[in-house]
Protein backbone atom coordinates (compact mmCIF):
# COMPACT_ATOMS: atom_id res chain seq x y z
CA UNK A 1 0.00 0.00 0.00
CA UNK A 2 2.69 2.08 0.49
CA UNK A 3 4.18 2.10 -3.32
CA UNK A 4 0.11 2.64 -4.18
CA UNK A 5 0.44 6.20 -2.30
CA UNK A 6 3.58 7.44 -3.65
CA UNK A 7 3.10 6.25 -7.51
CA UNK A 8 -0.29 7.69 -6.30
CA UNK A 9 0.33 10.86 -5.48
CA UNK A 10 3.18 11.56 -7.92
CA UNK A 11 0.55 10.86 -10.88
CA UNK A 12 -1.54 13.47 -9.26
CA UNK A 13 1.35 15.97 -8.53
CA UNK A 14 2.81 15.47 -12.39
CA UNK A 15 -0.89 15.91 -13.74
CA UNK A 16 -1.69 19.13 -11.47
CA UNK A 17 1.61 20.67 -12.84
CA UNK A 18 0.46 20.08 -16.27
CA UNK A 19 -3.15 21.81 -15.15
CA UNK A 20 -0.84 25.59 -14.64
CA UNK A 21 1.51 24.73 -17.77
CA UNK A 22 -1.85 24.45 -20.02
CA UNK A 23 -3.44 26.60 -17.98
CA UNK A 24 -0.63 29.04 -19.26
CA UNK A 25 -0.75 28.08 -22.76
CA UNK A 26 -4.54 27.47 -23.69
CA UNK A 27 -4.57 28.39 -27.05
CA UNK A 28 -7.70 27.10 -28.90
CA UNK A 29 -7.14 26.54 -32.58
CA UNK A 30 -3.20 26.67 -32.80
CA UNK A 31 -2.17 23.51 -33.01
CA UNK A 32 -1.85 21.46 -36.61
CA UNK A 33 -2.90 17.85 -37.06
CA UNK A 34 -6.29 18.22 -35.16
CA UNK A 35 -7.53 14.62 -36.55
CA UNK A 36 -4.75 12.90 -33.94
CA UNK A 37 -7.17 13.97 -31.41
CA UNK A 38 -10.15 12.19 -32.68
CA UNK A 39 -10.71 8.54 -31.13
CA UNK A 40 -10.62 5.57 -33.01
CA UNK A 41 -12.25 2.60 -30.77
CA UNK A 42 -15.79 2.41 -29.81
CA UNK A 43 -15.02 1.10 -26.76
CA UNK A 44 -13.01 4.09 -25.87
CA UNK A 45 -15.84 6.21 -27.10
CA UNK A 46 -18.62 4.80 -24.90
CA UNK A 47 -16.34 5.19 -21.83
CA UNK A 48 -16.55 9.01 -22.73
CA UNK A 49 -12.51 8.89 -23.88
CA UNK A 50 -10.86 7.61 -20.93
CA UNK A 51 -8.69 5.26 -22.27
CA UNK A 52 -5.07 4.88 -20.74
CA UNK A 53 -5.89 2.25 -18.33
CA UNK A 54 -8.18 0.25 -20.28
CA UNK A 55 -7.42 -0.07 -23.80
CA UNK A 56 -5.47 -3.31 -24.92
CA UNK A 57 -4.30 -5.23 -27.77
CA UNK A 58 -3.85 -3.57 -31.32
CA UNK A 59 -6.45 -0.79 -30.52
CA UNK A 60 -3.60 0.20 -27.85
CA UNK A 61 -1.33 1.54 -30.44
CA UNK A 62 -3.39 4.70 -30.95
CA UNK A 63 -3.66 5.44 -27.44
CA UNK A 64 -1.02 4.11 -25.12
CA UNK A 65 1.39 1.54 -26.64
CA UNK A 66 1.99 0.17 -23.30
CA UNK A 67 -0.99 -1.74 -24.02
CA UNK A 68 0.03 -4.44 -26.05
CA UNK A 69 2.98 -5.50 -23.23
CA UNK A 70 1.31 -8.13 -21.74
CA UNK A 71 -0.01 -9.80 -25.11
CA UNK A 72 0.19 -13.37 -25.32
CA UNK A 73 -1.61 -13.74 -28.69
CA UNK A 74 -2.03 -11.90 -32.18
CA UNK A 75 -4.48 -8.68 -32.09
CA UNK A 76 -5.97 -7.19 -35.29
CA UNK A 77 -8.23 -3.96 -34.96
CA UNK A 78 -10.32 -2.31 -37.16
CA UNK A 79 -12.93 1.26 -37.13
CA UNK A 80 -14.67 3.34 -38.84
CA UNK A 81 -15.97 6.20 -37.68
CA UNK A 82 -18.66 8.56 -39.25
CA UNK A 83 -18.05 11.94 -38.14
CA UNK A 84 -19.66 15.23 -38.70
CA UNK A 85 -19.56 17.23 -42.31
CA UNK A 86 -19.46 13.68 -44.28
CA UNK A 87 -15.90 13.08 -42.84
CA UNK A 88 -14.74 10.03 -42.12
CA UNK A 89 -12.04 8.41 -39.95
CA UNK A 90 -10.35 4.44 -40.43
CA UNK A 91 -8.37 2.40 -38.47
CA UNK A 92 -6.50 -0.70 -38.86
CA UNK A 93 -3.94 -2.09 -36.25
CA UNK A 94 -1.72 -4.86 -36.30
CA UNK A 95 -0.12 -6.15 -32.82
CA UNK A 96 2.06 -9.25 -32.23
CA UNK A 97 4.33 -10.64 -29.60
CA UNK A 98 7.60 -11.29 -29.96
CA UNK A 99 10.03 -13.09 -27.12
CA UNK A 100 13.18 -10.91 -28.12
CA UNK A 101 12.32 -7.55 -29.18
CA UNK A 102 9.22 -7.04 -26.61
CA UNK A 103 5.78 -7.20 -28.48
CA UNK A 104 5.41 -5.09 -31.67
CA UNK A 105 2.65 -3.66 -33.42
CA UNK A 106 2.30 -1.38 -36.36
CA UNK A 107 -1.28 0.73 -37.01
CA UNK A 108 -2.84 3.21 -39.43
CA UNK A 109 -5.50 6.03 -39.04
CA UNK A 110 -6.24 7.70 -42.47
CA UNK A 111 -9.44 10.71 -42.00
CA UNK A 112 -11.40 11.30 -45.47
CA UNK A 113 -13.72 13.67 -46.92
CA UNK A 114 -16.09 14.70 -49.91
CA UNK A 115 -13.96 16.70 -52.43
CA UNK A 116 -14.96 20.61 -52.27
CA UNK A 117 -15.68 23.48 -54.87
CA UNK A 118 -13.02 26.50 -54.68
CA UNK A 119 -13.57 29.51 -54.32
CA UNK A 120 -12.06 32.79 -54.52
CA UNK A 121 -12.13 36.46 -53.56
CA UNK A 122 -13.67 37.02 -56.90
CA UNK A 123 -15.95 34.27 -57.11
CA UNK A 124 -17.28 33.48 -53.72
CA UNK A 125 -19.93 30.94 -54.91
CA UNK A 126 -17.64 29.09 -56.48
CA UNK A 127 -15.17 28.21 -59.54
CA UNK A 128 -16.38 25.22 -60.43
CA UNK A 129 -13.12 23.59 -59.64
CA UNK A 130 -13.36 20.89 -56.92
CA UNK A 131 -10.35 19.83 -54.81
CA UNK A 132 -9.83 17.68 -51.81
CA UNK A 133 -8.57 17.14 -48.91
CA UNK A 134 -6.97 13.97 -46.30
CA UNK A 135 -4.94 13.22 -43.66
CA UNK A 136 -3.21 10.30 -42.44
CA UNK A 137 -0.71 8.68 -39.75
CA UNK A 138 1.68 5.30 -39.26
CA UNK A 139 3.08 4.17 -36.23
CA UNK A 140 4.97 1.24 -35.64
CA UNK A 141 5.18 0.37 -31.46
CA UNK A 142 7.33 -1.91 -29.53
CA UNK A 143 6.13 -2.55 -25.63
CA UNK A 144 7.75 -4.03 -22.73
CA UNK A 145 6.38 -5.86 -19.89
CA UNK A 146 9.36 -4.64 -17.72
CA UNK A 147 7.54 -6.60 -13.98
CA UNK A 148 4.73 -8.46 -13.29
CA UNK A 149 2.79 -4.80 -12.70
CA UNK A 150 4.70 -2.55 -14.68
CA UNK A 151 4.75 -2.21 -18.71
CA UNK A 152 6.58 0.30 -20.60
CA UNK A 153 5.76 1.16 -24.16
CA UNK A 154 6.69 3.78 -26.92
CA UNK A 155 5.56 4.28 -30.58
CA UNK A 156 7.41 6.33 -33.40
CA UNK A 157 4.84 7.67 -36.18
CA UNK A 158 4.66 10.09 -39.26
CA UNK A 159 1.86 11.76 -39.99
CA UNK A 160 0.77 14.00 -43.22
CA UNK A 161 -2.42 16.16 -44.00
CA UNK A 162 -2.85 17.48 -47.68
CA UNK A 163 -4.96 20.02 -49.01
CA UNK A 164 -5.43 20.34 -52.31
CA UNK A 165 -2.12 20.33 -53.94
CA UNK A 166 -0.18 22.00 -50.62
CA UNK A 167 0.78 19.16 -47.93
CA UNK A 168 2.55 19.36 -44.45
CA UNK A 169 4.09 15.80 -42.75
CA UNK A 170 5.71 15.55 -39.00
CA UNK A 171 7.63 12.76 -37.07
CA UNK A 172 6.13 12.52 -33.51
CA UNK A 173 6.51 9.88 -30.77
CA UNK A 174 4.22 8.58 -28.31
CA UNK A 175 4.89 7.58 -24.99
CA UNK A 176 2.89 5.11 -22.05
CA UNK A 177 3.01 3.14 -19.27
CA UNK A 178 0.51 1.29 -17.15
CA UNK A 179 1.06 -0.35 -13.40
CA UNK A 180 -1.02 -2.56 -11.21
CA UNK A 181 -0.63 -1.28 -7.71
CA UNK A 182 -1.58 -4.85 -6.45
CA UNK A 183 -4.37 -3.63 -5.36
CA UNK A 184 -7.14 -5.86 -6.52
CA UNK A 185 -7.31 -5.24 -9.91
CA UNK A 186 -6.36 -1.18 -9.62
CA UNK A 187 -4.29 0.30 -11.97
CA UNK A 188 -2.62 3.61 -13.06
CA UNK A 189 -2.03 4.77 -16.47
CA UNK A 190 -0.20 7.61 -17.98
CA UNK A 191 0.97 8.72 -21.95
CA UNK A 192 2.42 11.22 -23.73
CA UNK A 193 0.99 11.74 -27.22
CA UNK A 194 2.12 13.84 -30.18
CA UNK A 195 5.39 14.53 -28.59
CA UNK A 196 7.19 15.74 -32.46
CA UNK A 197 8.34 18.27 -34.63
CA UNK A 198 6.06 21.36 -36.25
CA UNK A 199 3.80 20.92 -39.21
CA UNK A 200 4.62 23.61 -42.18
CA UNK A 201 2.16 23.26 -45.56
CA UNK A 202 4.11 23.62 -48.55
CA UNK A 203 3.43 22.86 -52.10
CA UNK A 204 2.90 24.05 -55.79
CA UNK A 205 0.42 26.65 -55.03
CA UNK A 206 2.28 28.93 -53.07
CA UNK A 207 4.06 29.38 -56.24
CA UNK A 208 2.97 33.07 -57.44
CA UNK A 209 4.09 36.07 -59.25
CA UNK A 210 4.33 39.53 -57.86
CA UNK A 211 4.03 42.34 -60.07
CA UNK A 212 4.35 45.29 -56.54
CA UNK A 213 4.20 48.43 -58.90
CA UNK A 214 2.20 48.18 -61.99
CA UNK A 215 5.08 49.16 -63.99
CA UNK A 216 4.60 48.06 -67.79
CA UNK A 217 8.70 48.38 -67.95
CA UNK A 218 9.49 46.06 -64.79
CA UNK A 219 9.17 42.42 -64.98
CA UNK A 220 7.22 40.37 -62.44
CA UNK A 221 8.97 38.65 -60.27
CA UNK A 222 8.70 34.69 -59.45
CA UNK A 223 7.89 34.34 -55.36
CA UNK A 224 6.90 31.22 -52.78
CA UNK A 225 4.58 32.02 -50.45
CA UNK A 226 5.38 31.26 -46.65
CA UNK A 227 3.41 29.50 -44.42
CA UNK A 228 3.17 29.51 -40.62
CA UNK A 229 4.42 26.31 -39.03
CA UNK A 230 2.07 24.63 -36.42
CA UNK A 231 3.17 22.69 -33.33
CA UNK A 232 1.40 19.10 -32.74
CA UNK A 233 -1.57 18.71 -30.24
CA UNK A 234 0.78 17.49 -27.20
CA UNK A 235 -0.86 15.84 -24.54
CA UNK A 236 -0.35 14.28 -21.52
CA UNK A 237 -2.86 11.85 -19.88
CA UNK A 238 -3.19 10.10 -16.29
CA UNK A 239 -5.72 7.10 -16.14
CA UNK A 240 -6.97 4.74 -13.41
CA UNK A 241 -9.72 1.77 -13.86
CA UNK A 242 -10.84 -0.78 -11.08
CA UNK A 243 -13.34 -4.05 -11.60
CA UNK A 244 -16.03 -4.19 -9.02
CA UNK A 245 -16.96 -8.10 -9.27
CA UNK A 246 -21.03 -8.10 -9.08
CA UNK A 247 -21.36 -11.93 -9.07
CA UNK A 248 -20.04 -14.65 -10.64
CA UNK A 249 -20.42 -13.46 -13.88
CA UNK A 250 -21.09 -9.88 -14.45
CA UNK A 251 -18.78 -7.33 -13.42
CA UNK A 252 -18.57 -3.48 -13.55
CA UNK A 253 -15.71 -1.49 -15.12
CA UNK A 254 -14.93 2.58 -13.62
CA UNK A 255 -12.29 4.50 -15.56
CA UNK A 256 -11.17 7.93 -14.87
CA UNK A 257 -8.59 10.03 -17.11
CA UNK A 258 -7.34 13.63 -16.24
CA UNK A 259 -5.74 14.92 -19.52
CA UNK A 260 -3.88 18.03 -20.97
CA UNK A 261 -3.78 19.34 -24.57
CA UNK A 262 -1.25 22.33 -25.66
CA UNK A 263 -3.88 23.71 -27.56
CA UNK A 264 -6.90 23.46 -24.98
CA UNK A 265 -5.67 23.20 -21.28
CA UNK A 266 -7.52 20.68 -18.72
CA UNK A 267 -9.72 18.07 -19.11
CA UNK A 268 -11.20 14.96 -17.44
CA UNK A 269 -13.03 11.63 -18.76
CA UNK A 270 -15.49 9.34 -16.98
CA UNK A 271 -16.52 5.74 -18.10
CA UNK A 272 -18.36 2.72 -16.79
CA UNK A 273 -18.47 -0.75 -18.50
CA UNK A 274 -21.22 -3.65 -17.27
CA UNK A 275 -19.93 -7.06 -18.92
CA UNK A 276 -21.84 -10.25 -18.70
CA UNK A 277 -20.09 -13.02 -19.05
CA UNK A 278 -17.03 -11.35 -20.73
CA UNK A 279 -19.17 -11.31 -23.69
CA UNK A 280 -21.66 -8.50 -23.49
CA UNK A 281 -20.90 -5.55 -22.84
CA UNK A 282 -22.67 -2.08 -22.01
CA UNK A 283 -21.25 0.88 -22.09
CA UNK A 284 -21.54 4.74 -20.48
CA UNK A 285 -19.41 8.02 -20.59
CA UNK A 286 -18.89 11.67 -20.11
CA UNK A 287 -16.08 14.19 -21.40
CA UNK A 288 -15.38 16.44 -19.12
CA UNK A 289 -15.18 20.21 -19.95
CA UNK A 290 -14.89 19.38 -23.30
CA UNK A 291 -17.12 22.22 -25.99
CA UNK A 292 -19.30 20.15 -27.40
CA UNK A 293 -18.83 16.85 -26.69
CA UNK A 294 -20.76 14.90 -23.53
CA UNK A 295 -22.31 12.21 -23.16
CA UNK A 296 -21.73 9.17 -24.90
CA UNK A 297 -23.39 5.70 -25.09
CA UNK A 298 -21.99 1.94 -26.68
CA UNK A 299 -22.18 -1.60 -26.40
CA UNK A 300 -20.16 -4.65 -27.83
CA UNK A 301 -20.38 -8.18 -28.04
CA UNK A 302 -17.51 -10.50 -27.74
CA UNK A 303 -17.61 -14.17 -29.29
CA UNK A 304 -15.31 -17.34 -30.28
CA UNK A 305 -15.09 -18.36 -33.39
CA UNK A 306 -13.54 -21.84 -33.63
CA UNK A 307 -10.17 -22.52 -34.68
CA UNK A 308 -9.48 -19.50 -34.74
CA UNK A 309 -9.47 -17.10 -32.42
CA UNK A 310 -11.65 -14.64 -30.10
CA UNK A 311 -13.37 -11.31 -32.19
CA UNK A 312 -15.23 -8.59 -30.32
CA UNK A 313 -17.44 -6.11 -31.98
CA UNK A 314 -18.30 -2.62 -30.77
CA UNK A 315 -20.33 0.58 -31.43
CA UNK A 316 -20.45 3.77 -29.88
CA UNK A 317 -22.65 7.02 -29.97
CA UNK A 318 -21.50 9.80 -28.85
CA UNK A 319 -23.36 13.63 -28.31
CA UNK A 320 -21.57 16.03 -29.85
CA UNK A 321 -23.97 19.19 -29.26
CA UNK A 322 -24.89 21.82 -32.15
CA UNK A 323 -22.89 19.29 -34.23
CA UNK A 324 -25.11 16.81 -33.78
CA UNK A 325 -24.01 13.43 -33.06
CA UNK A 326 -21.33 10.84 -34.51
CA UNK A 327 -21.62 7.04 -34.86
CA UNK A 328 -18.17 4.55 -34.42
CA UNK A 329 -17.65 0.91 -35.26
CA UNK A 330 -15.03 -1.25 -33.98
CA UNK A 331 -13.89 -4.65 -34.67
CA UNK A 332 -11.28 -6.51 -32.47
CA UNK A 333 -9.80 -9.95 -33.31
CA UNK A 334 -7.34 -11.83 -31.33
CA UNK A 335 -5.92 -15.02 -32.36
Amino acid sequence: MRKLLIFSVLACLVFFAGGVWSAEFDNLGTSGAQFLKMDVDARVVGLGGANAAVTQGAMALYYNPAGIAGMEKSSVALSYTDWIADIKYNYFAYAMPVEVFGNVGVHVAVLTMDDMERTTLEEPEGTGEMFGANSWVVGISNAYQLTDRLSLGISAKYLREKISELSSGSIAFDFGTIYYTGFRSLRIAMTTRNFGSDTKYKGTELETTLDHDDDPLTLPVDVTLNTESHPLPLSFRVGIAYDFELGEQSMLLTTLDGYNTRDRGQQGSVGFEYSWRDQLALRAGYKIRADEEGIALGGGYKFEIPGFGDMGINYAWADLGRLENAHRFSLVMSF
